[in-house]
């Protein structure tokens, strides 16, 4: 007998299509979820600033170059199942030290991290943290600043005025050098600020003079116009001149596996005219052959920014 005879009522026969059309969907979600349960879980640690809003949606480097990298990046690991979860710093620490399929990144690399972590090659490069004063009535002392007009050492400002204070991201790494200034500032002279939008947070603090001082990357500083010429900023005699920001992954064998093809894509990018247009946007001409001349003599065997791509 013929599927089309006349014994079949067309109820019956759109009643099997639309049978089919369900059994093909509901197969098509199984193995898209299969596929997601196959693939490596990377839980992606995004701290909770305005510059990472949105961060798989960055196409530009319009509001942060290391943000912008970032996301070239976690395109490129289209292998991994990769979830974005927003957290304080002080919880990435936590989770990194616990958990073996954790990765953040636009992290300074310091011992204290490596104990428990491990970092990719450089992902982006910053103008390191300056001091930052707003609205003073007086100049700071002299002898304070060293030939070059930068300030001698931290702790020294706040011996010459002790009671003012500094707002300083908590939970957070300045690198080794300035994180060693840090810990010779009197506790009292001190206010960290954590949580979410932290950044803003002290740079709010700091014009409406709720703090005196700073400590922060120019790129997080962004003062209107009529702030502008009330800002003061100083640079620390000593500081790396240029700030270096890695991917970080939990130290397991996976993340080590996460590391390694990061560090392959990265060698990519960074002959890239995507990469280097990112870093040209918030570095100026000087500022940027300066950082070229820091990467030759830091790493001489590799070339991160190439100007002739």
């Amino acid at each position: 007998m013929s599927l089309f005879s006349s014994s079949l009522k067309l109820p019956s026969f759109i009643s099997i299509a639309l049978l089919f059309v369900a059994i093909s969907s509901s197969t098509a979600r199984s193995n898209h979820i299969n596929e997601n349960i196959h693939k490596d879980k990377i839980i992606w640690l995004v701290e909770d600033k305005i510059e990472n809003i949105d961060l798989l949606a960055k196409d530009s480097a319009e509001t942060s170059t290391a943000s912008y990298i970032e996301n070239l990046i976690i395109q490129q690991l289209s292998q991994y199942n990769i979830q974005v979860e927003r957290v304080t710093a002080s919880r990435t620490n936590r989770i990194l030290k616990s958990e073996y399929n954790a990765c953040t990144a636009n992290r300074a690399k310091t011992p204290e991290r490596q104990e428990y972590s491990i970092f990719s090659d450089p992902q982006s490069f910053y103008l390191t943290h300056k001091l930052y004063r707003f609205n003073q009535k007086s100049a700071l002392p002299n002898h304070l600043f060293n030939a070059e007009g930068d300030i001698k050492d931290l702790a020294s400002v706040f011996k010459t005025l002790p009671s003012q204070t500094i707002g300083i991201a908590q939970d957070v790494s300045f690198g080794n050098f300035l994180d060693q200034q840090i810990k010779q500032i009197k506790p009292v002279n001190i206010y960290y600020r954590g949580g979410s939008q932290r950044v803003v947070a002290l740079a709010s603090m700091l014009y409406k003079s709720r703090v005196d001082f700073v400590l922060a990357l120019p790129v997080d500083i962004t003062p209107i116009e009529s702030q502008k010429p009330l800002l003061e900023q100083y640079t620390i005699a000593g500081a790396p001149p240029y700030l270096i920001a890695h991917i970080n992954c939990s130290n397991s064998s996976l993340g080590q596996r996460i590391i390694s093809e990061i560090n392959e894509i990265l060698a990519k990018l960074y002959q890239s005219n995507d990469y280097y247009q990112a870093h040209k946007k918030w570095f100026s001409d000087k500022q940027l052959a300066g950082l070229q001349i820091f990467l030759a003599d830091k790493f001489s065997e590799k070339n991160y920014i190439n100007p002739n791509q």
